[in-house]
């Protein structure tokens, strides 16, 4: 489990600030081999703060462990110096965007890290698709058999727990799969996401009754107070999707401000915070 979750922490990471960065710079620049550069010109790069690169060394401190995952292991074995890579031109991109380097040399610098991003950039997502493939179905043979091992051994409230996780990272993943970001989350197709929230919710009213079930709490051996953090993380990722809902019904785009700063993963209604909340919920789940 301690080897899954660094993994999954690499998942996150991936999903959640790179991706940011990388939007970010791209829908500035675009992904052309000449950056489109505006009249006017003004941008403040965002970056991966050094305390959020740890998971990158714990998942790659774990790849020699065991048990041995069979795709997981080689998938990111190729995939973490391609972060690295990736990681190196993003910083040299912080400084050079910071100091207003383009003001002493007309972009001459810009478009050679440009370029190196690009290449970059090429390498670590065919990698980072490989990993996203191997771990989903890593986790979903695990969280199967563990969900049939708890059905049959009675064990409701570890069974709903987890169903309410598989369900929200469904939720998550439909997000994805439409390719939807706090950049242009008013673009998403909501029947199709409330439809995966919908399960997620009647997931999270069972679990809800169930933990306060005394007798069932006891016979599974839980810990009550690690089930209610749980439930109170859980309310939070229900919430979460319900605030991208209310955004997406009363048309109300994210603000340049808030695209343009550190803490879209804060901010209400976006698929970032979303994804931060399932993170913090499944710290929680494996606390159960």
């Amino acid at each position: 489990m301690e080897k899954y979750n660094a993994y999954v922490m690499l998942n996150n990471l991936m999903r959640g600030r790179i991706d940011e960065v990388l939007i970010h710079y791209f829908e500035k620049f675009g992904a052309e081999k000449q950056p489109v550069i505006e009249d006017n010109f003004s941008f403040i790069m965002l970056d991966v703060v050094e305390q959020d690169r740890a998971v990158i060394d714990q998942a790659k401190g774990f790849i020699a462990s065991k048990p041995a995952f069979a795709s997981a292991d080689p998938a990111a074995t190729k995939l973490i110096p391609a972060i690295q890579d990736l990681l190196a031109v993003l910083d040299e991109m912080k400084v050079y965007y910071d100091s207003k380097g383009y003001v002493d040399d007309d972009f001459a610098k810009g478009k050679e890290l440009h370029a190196k991003l690009l290449t970059a950039y090429e390498a670590y997502d065919k990698l980072a698709q490989n990993y996203y493939t191997a771990l989903q179905k890593m986790g979903d043979d695990q969280r199967l058999a563990d969900l049939q091992e708890f059905k049959n051994a009675g064990q409701d409230i570890r069974y709903n727990a987890l169903k309410f996780m598989i369900d929200a990272e469904a939720t998550a993943m439909e997000l994805n799969a439409q390719g939807i970001n706090a950049a242009n989350v008013l673009e998403l197709d909501l029947a199709k996401f409330k439809a995966k929230y919908d399960v997620m919710t009647a997931d999270l009213t069972a679990l809800t009754t169930l933990s306060k079930d005394k007798d069932q709490i006891q016979k599974e051996g839980l810990n009550e107070f690690s089930i209610k953090s749980y439930v109170e993380a859980a309310t939070e990722v229900k919430v979460g999707a319900s605030n991208i809902i209310e955004r997406i019904k009363n048309k109300e785009p994210v603000s340049d401000s808030d695209l343009s700063g550190q803490f879209l993963d804060s901010t209400e209604g976006t698929p970032e915070t979303f994804n931060q909340l399932i993170s913090k919920a499944v710290e929680r789940y494996n606390g159960m």
